[in-house]
């Protein structure tokens, strides 16, 4: 009996061979019907493969990693009520117990029973260049497959910077307020740049800004780290000192104009992830998934679970967390070594648009 690499190796050249034979009539159907190819191979860690959601939306996938309920998933998506929705449609409030910023793991818990868990993950010299590879829905059939097109590897240069690249415009320049100490106690805005969210809401130069989403900030670094979790078209408050008056003002932030011929061509494929650097060591395919697919499994023709999907990076780019990054991080996370961030789940943290 062949084993389900070759059956579906098999099954895959066939289609290639048949070339336009198979896909002139419908691309949808051919591609539906190569992702039925792969379903039993990934039907246990499509057990394991739960949906995420943030104030009753859909934000990302989990990965349950122990049948108690724990489970990873993408922590810089996480905002407000966190829930988390299984196979049979049944729905979980989930608690929040750590979050790892350098890998953007965070792990969560449900009290649902046992739950099926992925068991173990594989080692990343089996995530070879040229291997086939599928990534998990919370429904039967793959969300999509594609091919390793990079090993585990380490990131460099911008790639290795954390940042959120699909952050929202605020559109200033600032600098550190001084008090009568000559302490820092806010961030004075310089100018306000035409356009962006800062402008519309009637800022001005001179403004003195105390805190964002109800934390203080008094460093540039401060007001970045908060303003990295926002999207255009969120909106945030800001308590700013104008003269002798703190008033609070409700910021909608903007899509940045200024856009390099790079990024333009990395969307041309779909949305991208907002966090998608920063990573300590990815695995690269080119399977085009949202944003909302990141989070689950990727598991290979075998079904050996070989990480989980943590950013779609560019236009044939999906970048998954290997194994040997997952397990100490996970074994810290238990242990409670990182904690869930204070405005994760902080109602004031955002407020939306009616």
């Amino acid at each position: 009996m062949l084993k389900p690499f070759a059956r579906i190796s098999m099954a895959l050249l066939a289609f290639v061979l048949l070339g336009n034979a198979v896909f002139a009539e419908s691309f949808n159907d051919g591609k539906k019907q190569i992702t039925k190819l792969f379903t039993s191979a990934v039907a246990k860690a499509t057990a394991a493969t739960v949906r995420i959601r943030c104030d009753n939306r859909d934000v990302v996938l989990g990965t349950v990693v122990d049948k108690s309920g724990l489970i990873l998933t993408k922590g810089s998506d996480l905002k407000g009520v966190i829930s988390v929705r299984l196979a049979d449609g049944s729905e979980y409030e989930a608690k929040y117990l750590g979050y790892h910023e350098p890998s953007d793991l965070a792990l969560l818990r449900i009290d649902a029973g046992d739950v099926p868990a992925v068991g173990s993950f594989a080692d990343a010299k089996d995530a070879a260049v040229g291997n086939w590879v599928a990534v998990t829905s919370a429904e039967a059939e793959p969300v999509a497959v594609g091919i390793v097109s990079a090993g585990s590897r380490k990131l460099y240069g911008e790639e290795s910077l954390i940042d959120n690249l699909n952050k929202g415009f605020l559109g200033i320049t600032a600098g550190p307020a001084k008090n009568e100490a000559g302490e820092d106690e806010g961030i004075e805005i310089g100018s306000v740049t035409k356009g962006g969210g800062a402008a519309f809401a009637n800022l001005k130069p001179g403004d003195i800004i105390l805190q964002i989403a109800g934390k203080p900030v008094k460093k540039f670094e401060d007001m970045k780290k908060v303003l990295d979790r926002y999207k255009p078209s969120e909106t945030v408050k800001l308590l700013i000192r104008r003269g002798d008056e703190e008033k609070e003002y409700k910021v909608k932030l903007v899509k940045k104009a200024a856009f390099d011929r790079g990024d333009y061509q990395n969307t041309l494929s779909g949305e991208l992830s907002a966090r998608r650097t920063g990573f300590p060591k990815v695995i690269m395919h080119d399977t085009a998934i949202k944003p909302t697919e990141c989070g689950g499994p990727l598991v290979d023709l075998e079904g050996h679970v070989l990480g989980i999907n943590i950013a779609r990076a560019g236009r044939v780019e999906t970048w998954t967390l290997p194994a040997d990054v997952i397990k100490p991080i996970l074994a810290d996370l238990k242990a409670g070594k990182y904690p869930a961030p204070t405005d994760g789940n902080d109602d004031d943290k955002k407020v939306n648009d009616k």
